[in-house]
Protein backbone atom coordinates (compact mmCIF):
# COMPACT_ATOMS: atom_id res chain seq x y z
CA UNK A 1 0.00 0.00 0.00
CA UNK A 2 2.75 1.72 0.56
CA UNK A 3 4.31 1.88 -2.17
CA UNK A 4 1.37 2.58 -4.19
CA UNK A 5 0.64 5.44 -2.05
CA UNK A 6 4.40 7.07 -2.75
CA UNK A 7 4.07 6.09 -7.15
CA UNK A 8 0.55 8.32 -7.00
CA UNK A 9 2.10 10.93 -5.15
CA UNK A 10 5.34 11.12 -7.94
CA UNK A 11 2.63 10.51 -10.28
CA UNK A 12 1.22 13.79 -8.92
CA UNK A 13 4.19 15.66 -8.80
CA UNK A 14 5.37 14.69 -12.16
CA UNK A 15 2.18 16.13 -13.85
CA UNK A 16 2.65 19.42 -11.64
CA UNK A 17 5.88 19.71 -12.77
CA UNK A 18 4.47 19.82 -16.14
CA UNK A 19 1.63 21.98 -16.22
CA UNK A 20 4.01 24.21 -14.75
CA UNK A 21 6.52 24.20 -17.53
CA UNK A 22 3.63 23.89 -20.24
CA UNK A 23 2.11 27.45 -18.27
CA UNK A 24 5.72 28.51 -18.67
CA UNK A 25 5.61 28.19 -22.07
CA UNK A 26 2.24 29.64 -22.94
CA UNK A 27 2.96 32.69 -20.69
CA UNK A 28 6.64 33.54 -22.28
CA UNK A 29 4.86 33.08 -25.37
CA UNK A 30 2.28 34.84 -24.78
CA UNK A 31 4.13 37.81 -23.65
CA UNK A 32 6.17 37.75 -26.68
CA UNK A 33 3.31 37.80 -28.85
CA UNK A 34 2.30 40.86 -27.07
CA UNK A 35 5.60 42.52 -27.28
CA UNK A 36 5.63 41.60 -31.19
CA UNK A 37 2.06 43.46 -31.41
CA UNK A 38 3.13 46.39 -29.29
CA UNK A 39 6.29 46.62 -31.50
CA UNK A 40 3.90 46.54 -34.67
CA UNK A 41 1.52 49.37 -33.35
CA UNK A 42 4.87 51.37 -32.59
CA UNK A 43 5.94 50.97 -36.33
CA UNK A 44 2.65 52.44 -37.40
CA UNK A 45 2.61 55.25 -35.69
CA UNK A 46 5.94 56.00 -37.49
CA UNK A 47 4.34 55.19 -40.61
CA UNK A 48 6.24 51.80 -41.41
CA UNK A 49 3.98 49.32 -42.17
CA UNK A 50 5.62 47.03 -44.33
CA UNK A 51 7.50 46.48 -40.93
CA UNK A 52 4.74 46.30 -38.92
CA UNK A 53 2.96 43.99 -40.64
CA UNK A 54 6.13 41.74 -40.56
CA UNK A 55 6.10 41.61 -36.31
CA UNK A 56 2.14 41.22 -36.63
CA UNK A 57 2.97 38.22 -39.18
CA UNK A 58 5.87 36.82 -36.60
CA UNK A 59 3.38 37.49 -33.45
CA UNK A 60 0.54 35.37 -35.55
CA UNK A 61 3.09 32.32 -36.13
CA UNK A 62 3.41 32.33 -32.72
CA UNK A 63 -0.65 32.19 -32.59
CA UNK A 64 -0.38 29.38 -35.18
CA UNK A 65 1.68 27.48 -33.01
CA UNK A 66 0.29 28.22 -29.22
CA UNK A 67 -3.64 29.24 -29.34
CA UNK A 68 -5.20 27.75 -32.58
CA UNK A 69 -6.69 25.15 -30.34
CA UNK A 70 -8.13 28.03 -28.60
CA UNK A 71 -12.09 28.54 -28.96
CA UNK A 72 -11.16 32.17 -28.56
CA UNK A 73 -8.85 34.46 -28.81
CA UNK A 74 -8.76 38.45 -28.95
CA UNK A 75 -5.48 38.76 -29.12
CA UNK A 76 -5.67 36.54 -32.71
CA UNK A 77 -8.22 39.13 -34.47
CA UNK A 78 -6.26 41.88 -32.88
CA UNK A 79 -3.00 40.56 -35.04
CA UNK A 80 -5.57 39.87 -38.13
CA UNK A 81 -7.07 43.70 -38.09
CA UNK A 82 -3.62 45.07 -37.88
CA UNK A 83 -1.86 43.29 -40.57
CA UNK A 84 -5.09 44.42 -42.69
CA UNK A 85 -4.58 47.69 -42.03
CA UNK A 86 -1.37 47.69 -42.60
CA UNK A 87 -2.59 46.08 -46.14
CA UNK A 88 -4.10 48.56 -46.80
CA UNK A 89 -1.84 51.19 -46.84
CA UNK A 90 0.47 49.37 -48.42
CA UNK A 91 -2.54 49.50 -51.33
CA UNK A 92 -2.87 45.95 -50.86
CA UNK A 93 -6.53 45.79 -51.23
CA UNK A 94 -7.33 42.37 -52.02
CA UNK A 95 -5.51 40.74 -48.96
CA UNK A 96 -7.06 43.47 -47.01
CA UNK A 97 -10.94 42.72 -48.29
CA UNK A 98 -9.75 38.88 -47.64
CA UNK A 99 -8.58 39.62 -43.84
CA UNK A 100 -11.70 42.24 -43.10
CA UNK A 101 -14.14 39.11 -45.04
CA UNK A 102 -12.97 36.38 -42.68
CA UNK A 103 -13.59 38.33 -39.46
CA UNK A 104 -17.12 39.64 -40.46
CA UNK A 105 -18.17 36.06 -41.15
CA UNK A 106 -16.94 35.45 -37.16
CA UNK A 107 -18.55 39.18 -36.17
CA UNK A 108 -20.74 40.17 -38.70
CA UNK A 109 -22.21 42.67 -36.81
CA UNK A 110 -19.09 44.18 -35.91
CA UNK A 111 -19.37 48.08 -36.94
CA UNK A 112 -15.70 49.27 -36.77
CA UNK A 113 -14.67 45.71 -39.05
CA UNK A 114 -17.70 47.02 -41.31
CA UNK A 115 -16.33 50.71 -41.47
CA UNK A 116 -12.33 48.36 -42.19
CA UNK A 117 -14.32 46.68 -45.15
CA UNK A 118 -16.32 49.49 -46.49
CA UNK A 119 -13.20 51.85 -46.45
CA UNK A 120 -11.54 49.01 -49.09
CA UNK A 121 -14.44 48.79 -50.95
CA UNK A 122 -14.21 52.51 -51.50
CA UNK A 123 -10.12 52.54 -52.20
CA UNK A 124 -11.31 49.79 -55.19
CA UNK A 125 -13.88 51.62 -56.66
CA UNK A 126 -16.93 50.14 -55.70
CA UNK A 127 -18.55 53.05 -54.13
CA UNK A 128 -21.91 51.80 -53.82
CA UNK A 129 -20.58 48.43 -51.45
CA UNK A 130 -19.01 51.02 -49.92
CA UNK A 131 -22.07 53.33 -48.92
CA UNK A 132 -24.02 50.32 -48.43
CA UNK A 133 -21.66 49.24 -45.49
CA UNK A 134 -20.80 52.24 -43.94
CA UNK A 135 -24.77 52.91 -43.65
CA UNK A 136 -25.00 49.42 -41.63
CA UNK A 137 -22.06 50.49 -39.75
CA UNK A 138 -24.02 53.73 -38.59
CA UNK A 139 -27.10 52.19 -37.88
CA UNK A 140 -25.91 49.64 -35.33
CA UNK A 141 -24.09 51.82 -33.43
CA UNK A 142 -25.39 55.19 -34.16
CA UNK A 143 -25.00 56.81 -31.10
CA UNK A 144 -21.09 56.56 -31.99
CA UNK A 145 -20.21 59.21 -34.03
CA UNK A 146 -17.20 59.03 -35.10
CA UNK A 147 -18.36 56.12 -37.76
CA UNK A 148 -20.16 58.91 -39.65
CA UNK A 149 -17.01 60.92 -39.62
CA UNK A 150 -15.01 57.76 -40.93
CA UNK A 151 -17.36 57.17 -43.09
CA UNK A 152 -17.89 60.94 -44.72
CA UNK A 153 -13.74 61.42 -44.44
CA UNK A 154 -13.25 57.71 -46.55
CA UNK A 155 -16.26 58.61 -49.12
CA UNK A 156 -14.68 62.35 -50.00
CA UNK A 157 -10.84 60.91 -50.48
CA UNK A 158 -12.20 58.68 -52.94
CA UNK A 159 -14.09 60.74 -54.91
CA UNK A 160 -17.51 60.52 -53.13
CA UNK A 161 -17.98 63.93 -51.17
CA UNK A 162 -21.36 64.81 -51.42
CA UNK A 163 -22.57 61.74 -49.47
CA UNK A 164 -19.71 62.45 -46.48
CA UNK A 165 -21.56 65.95 -46.29
CA UNK A 166 -24.90 65.07 -46.23
CA UNK A 167 -24.12 62.56 -43.26
CA UNK A 168 -22.41 65.38 -41.17
CA UNK A 169 -24.61 68.31 -42.43
CA UNK A 170 -27.54 65.64 -40.70
CA UNK A 171 -25.32 64.95 -38.03
CA UNK A 172 -24.93 68.90 -37.01
CA UNK A 173 -28.74 69.00 -37.16
CA UNK A 174 -29.86 66.31 -35.61
CA UNK A 175 -27.45 66.22 -32.83
CA UNK A 176 -25.13 69.43 -32.92
CA UNK A 177 -26.24 70.01 -29.12
CA UNK A 178 -24.83 67.04 -27.59
CA UNK A 179 -21.60 66.13 -29.89
CA UNK A 180 -18.61 66.89 -28.08
CA UNK A 181 -16.27 69.35 -29.08
CA UNK A 182 -14.35 67.16 -30.81
CA UNK A 183 -16.35 65.74 -32.59
CA UNK A 184 -18.34 68.81 -33.89
CA UNK A 185 -14.83 70.58 -34.32
CA UNK A 186 -14.24 67.56 -37.00
CA UNK A 187 -18.20 67.76 -38.59
CA UNK A 188 -17.95 71.68 -39.25
CA UNK A 189 -14.12 71.27 -40.29
CA UNK A 190 -15.46 68.82 -43.13
CA UNK A 191 -18.58 71.22 -44.34
CA UNK A 192 -16.27 74.16 -44.36
CA UNK A 193 -17.48 76.25 -41.44
CA UNK A 194 -13.96 76.90 -40.22
CA UNK A 195 -14.76 79.78 -37.75
CA UNK A 196 -16.72 77.95 -36.40
CA UNK A 197 -14.58 75.00 -35.85
CA UNK A 198 -11.84 77.24 -35.02
CA UNK A 199 -13.44 78.74 -31.94
CA UNK A 200 -14.78 75.10 -30.53
CA UNK A 201 -11.37 73.31 -30.92
CA UNK A 202 -9.51 76.17 -29.39
CA UNK A 203 -11.48 75.15 -26.44
CA UNK A 204 -10.35 72.16 -25.95
CA UNK A 205 -7.96 71.87 -23.53
CA UNK A 206 -4.75 69.77 -23.83
CA UNK A 207 -5.40 68.82 -27.06
CA UNK A 208 -3.66 65.56 -28.82
CA UNK A 209 -2.26 65.62 -32.09
CA UNK A 210 -5.30 65.04 -34.14
CA UNK A 211 -6.80 67.79 -32.21
CA UNK A 212 -4.10 70.11 -32.83
CA UNK A 213 -4.26 68.79 -36.63
CA UNK A 214 -7.82 69.84 -36.95
CA UNK A 215 -7.27 73.24 -35.36
CA UNK A 216 -4.11 73.93 -37.57
CA UNK A 217 -6.19 73.38 -40.59
CA UNK A 218 -9.19 75.59 -39.39
CA UNK A 219 -6.85 78.60 -39.01
CA UNK A 220 -5.46 78.05 -42.44
CA UNK A 221 -8.30 77.65 -44.15
CA UNK A 222 -9.05 80.89 -41.89
CA UNK A 223 -5.74 82.47 -43.70
CA UNK A 224 -4.02 82.04 -40.22
CA UNK A 225 -0.70 80.83 -42.07
CA UNK A 226 1.71 81.83 -39.12
CA UNK A 227 -0.64 80.55 -36.12
CA UNK A 228 -1.85 76.92 -38.22
CA UNK A 229 2.74 76.47 -38.87
CA UNK A 230 2.96 77.35 -34.84
CA UNK A 231 0.57 74.68 -33.98
CA UNK A 232 2.10 72.17 -36.35
CA UNK A 233 6.09 72.65 -35.42
CA UNK A 234 6.39 70.80 -32.13
CA UNK A 235 4.85 68.23 -34.03
CA UNK A 236 7.67 68.13 -36.59
CA UNK A 237 9.34 64.55 -36.31
CA UNK A 238 5.68 62.82 -35.60
CA UNK A 239 4.21 64.50 -38.72
CA UNK A 240 6.54 63.05 -41.05
CA UNK A 241 4.83 59.51 -41.45
CA UNK A 242 1.11 61.69 -42.18
CA UNK A 243 1.18 62.57 -45.57
CA UNK A 244 -2.03 64.69 -44.83
CA UNK A 245 0.12 66.97 -41.78
CA UNK A 246 2.96 67.30 -44.65
CA UNK A 247 0.34 69.07 -47.14
CA UNK A 248 -1.53 70.99 -44.44
CA UNK A 249 2.14 72.16 -43.40
CA UNK A 250 3.41 73.03 -47.21
CA UNK A 251 0.13 74.98 -47.97
CA UNK A 252 0.64 77.48 -44.97
CA UNK A 253 3.86 77.79 -46.42
CA UNK A 254 2.80 78.69 -49.48
CA UNK A 255 0.53 81.39 -47.05
CA UNK A 256 3.67 83.10 -46.27
CA UNK A 257 5.32 82.89 -49.76
CA UNK A 258 7.69 80.24 -48.17
CA UNK A 259 7.28 77.95 -51.79
CA UNK A 260 11.16 76.22 -51.42
CA UNK A 261 10.25 74.97 -47.86
CA UNK A 262 6.58 74.47 -48.56
CA UNK A 263 8.01 72.20 -52.29
CA UNK A 264 10.02 69.85 -50.20
CA UNK A 265 7.04 69.12 -48.09
CA UNK A 266 4.71 68.68 -51.19
CA UNK A 267 8.01 66.05 -52.66
CA UNK A 268 7.95 64.13 -49.05
CA UNK A 269 4.03 63.76 -48.85
CA UNK A 270 3.42 62.23 -52.27
CA UNK A 271 5.00 59.09 -51.89
CA UNK A 272 3.05 58.61 -48.80
CA UNK A 273 -0.26 59.18 -50.20
CA UNK A 274 -2.19 56.68 -51.53
CA UNK A 275 -2.63 56.49 -55.05
CA UNK A 276 -6.43 58.19 -56.14
CA UNK A 277 -7.33 60.16 -53.54
CA UNK A 278 -8.16 63.53 -52.24
CA UNK A 279 -5.05 63.84 -50.42
CA UNK A 280 -2.94 62.81 -53.52
CA UNK A 281 -4.79 64.98 -55.67
CA UNK A 282 -3.94 67.57 -53.39
CA UNK A 283 -0.74 67.34 -53.27
CA UNK A 284 0.20 67.21 -56.71
CA UNK A 285 -1.68 70.31 -57.39
CA UNK A 286 0.17 72.28 -54.63
CA UNK A 287 3.14 70.89 -55.86
CA UNK A 288 2.08 72.91 -59.48
CA UNK A 289 1.61 75.77 -57.80
CA UNK A 290 4.92 76.14 -55.53
CA UNK A 291 7.03 75.38 -58.98
CA UNK A 292 5.09 78.17 -60.55
CA UNK A 293 5.75 80.36 -57.77
CA UNK A 294 9.40 79.71 -58.03
CA UNK A 295 9.00 80.35 -61.44
CA UNK A 296 10.13 76.72 -62.23
CA UNK A 297 7.49 76.69 -65.50
CA UNK A 298 8.80 73.71 -67.87
CA UNK A 299 8.52 71.39 -64.90
CA UNK A 300 5.07 72.63 -63.58
CA UNK A 301 3.94 72.57 -67.26
CA UNK A 302 4.88 69.21 -67.48
CA UNK A 303 3.77 68.27 -64.25
CA UNK A 304 0.36 69.79 -64.92
CA UNK A 305 -0.26 67.90 -68.05
CA UNK A 306 0.32 64.19 -65.92
CA UNK A 307 -2.36 66.10 -63.92
CA UNK A 308 -4.88 66.77 -66.40
CA UNK A 309 -4.45 63.12 -67.81
CA UNK A 310 -4.92 61.96 -63.82
CA UNK A 311 -7.80 64.51 -63.22
CA UNK A 312 -9.31 66.05 -66.36
CA UNK A 313 -12.84 67.60 -64.97
CA UNK A 314 -10.63 69.85 -62.46
CA UNK A 315 -11.04 73.34 -63.81
CA UNK A 316 -8.60 74.53 -61.09
CA UNK A 317 -5.56 73.20 -63.35
CA UNK A 318 -7.94 73.83 -66.83
CA UNK A 319 -7.34 77.32 -65.67
CA UNK A 320 -3.68 76.99 -64.95
CA UNK A 321 -2.83 75.43 -68.08
CA UNK A 322 -3.76 78.17 -69.59
CA UNK A 323 -1.93 80.46 -67.58
CA UNK A 324 1.45 77.95 -68.19
CA UNK A 325 1.18 77.85 -71.96
CA UNK A 326 1.63 81.51 -71.87
CA UNK A 327 4.85 81.24 -69.85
Amino acid sequence: MRVLRNLLITLICIALVGAAVIFGYFQLHGHREKALLEEGLALMEQGNYRLAREKFAEGQQYENSITRHLATDSLEEDLYKYVAICDFRLGEMDEAASIYDRLLRIHPKDPLLMQGRATVYAAQGQMEEARKLFDLAIGIDSSDYSHIYTAAMTLRQYGDPETGRAYLETLLAEHGEELDPLTKGQALCFVGRYKEAEEILSGIANPDMQTTFLLASAREYNGKHEEALALLDPYEDQIAAYPEMLDLKGTALCGLGRWEEALALFEQALPLAQEGTALQQSILFNRIAALENLRDFAKAKELAAQYSELYPDDARMNRENLFLQSR
